[in-house]
């Protein structure tokens, strides 16, 4: 449980980073783990839904379906700091109808290491943008999550 600001690449601009606010909450109607992302810029995207914490995998899955169209982020459970860095995995809107598989890597930073969280996309000349970028990197330099060439 927590709240986190969470990072990933941006998928409009190839040199920014889109960054936004999770909460990972307990749910007691639901019996189970819920989150909820907020201050996104594309507010018409937010995600809600599910977390599984299976003790065989050691990872953690954030699922969200939407009459049937699913998003899926499987992060490594907390680093000692908090973090958590992973992948996610979802459909890159474009012109009309056009949905296209995309996957990138996405780090959750627990909302207390950041003093002044940035939100929406974040370029170069934003103060947090060093601070996103280095735990985006993180998330493949230190293996938590493999991408393989085509």
């Amino acid at each position: 449980e927590g709240t986190y600001v969470t990072v990933r690449p941006s998928f409009g601009d190839k040199d920014a980073i889109f960054a936004y606010r999770t909460e990972i909450t307990w749910d007691p109607a639901a019996s189970s783990l819920v989150f909820h992302e907020s201050e996104r810029q594309d507010a018409a995207f937010t995600q809600f839904g599910e977390v599984a914490v299976p003790n065989q995998s050691g990872h953690i899955y954030l699922v969200t379906n939407r009459h049937g169209q699913h998003r899926l982020i499987t992060v490594a459970r907390p680093t000692i700091s908090g973090e958590m860095y992973g992948i996610i995995t979802t459909l890159l809107a474009g012109r009309g109808s056009l949905l296209t598989p995309i996957a990138a890597p996405i780090a959750y930073l627990p909302i207390k290491m950041v003093a002044h969280p940035t939100f929406g996309r974040v370029s170069s000349d934003d103060p947090n943008y060093s601070l996103y970028r280095q735990h985006l990197r993180r998330t493949t330099d230190e293996s938590f999550a493999l991408f393989l060439p085509a």
